[in-house]
């Protein structure tokens, strides 16, 4: 596959939280910022800007590009932790390591964690891009939430590369058939900054009447 044809891994999260959301951000190209985006943005400026740093033999990278042409992704990791375990084989040297190291992708989140997945999803393909550029398994990583100021450990079992290889299959298939899944309103969408764009409570049939109601107060 052709670097021109990958789809940026950050679309999965998008995906795995609303289908409309990600086609709307993907394909039609929408685009609005509220509280919750700003301050996401935020919370990765230092890390978007690339640092190294070594302590007590573990090492960490930010702003990293990955990529995993099987299932046609990239992207930019907030962090990548290191650990050495052997002599030989290399297998950091897009990092310019030699040796073999354990790898552990981290991913920054403002919020605290969710009830959905999809921030599992996003960094589960993370690993997913490392594991092809590097032939190494990684069993683990981790999101660190702002709001709480702590790592939640997520580990990449079966059935949650699974999932993520089925959202790539799926997220591929709304970008090259342009597709826009019809809106449905749940609770999450009111942390949307999309909201405005989708209009999921005036369009979302049986939901219609409702919608009319409270307008109409």
């Amino acid at each position: 596959m052709r670097d021109e044809d990958l789809i940026p891994l950050s679309a999965l999260q998008h995906l795995a939280f609303c289908e409309r959301q990600c086609a709307l951000i993907h394909v039609e190209r929408e685009w609005a910022e509220n509280q919750l985006t700003a301050e996401g943005r935020t919370l990765h400026e230092r890390v978007d800007e690339g640092y190294r740093e070594y302590r007590r033999g573990l090492r960490q990278f930010s702003g990293i590009h990955v990529r995993n042409l099987r299932l046609g992704i990239y992207g930019q990791l907030d962090v990548v932790e290191v650990v050495k375990t052997a002599e030989e084989p290399d297998n950091a040297t897009f990092l310019h390591l030699k040796g073999q190291w354990e790898l552990h992708p981290v991913e920054f989140k403002r919020g605290k964690p969710k009830k959905h997945d999809a921030d599992c999803i996003q960094v589960c393909a993370q690993a997913l891009c490392l594991e092809e550029m590097t032939g190494s398994t990684i069993e683990s990583g981790s999101l660190f939430y702002g709001e709480i100021r702590r790592r939640e450990q997520v580990e990449f079992d079966a059935p949650l590369r699974a999932k993520t290889e089925a959202m790539a299959t799926r997220l591929r298939q709304i970008i090259v058939e342009q597709l826009l899944p019809a809106p449905v309103y749940k609770r999450h969408c009111r942390a949307c900054s999309l909201i405005e764009v989708c209009q999921p409570r005036s369009q979302n049939g049986p939901k219609l009447e409702a919608y009319r109601k409270e307008l109409l107060g």
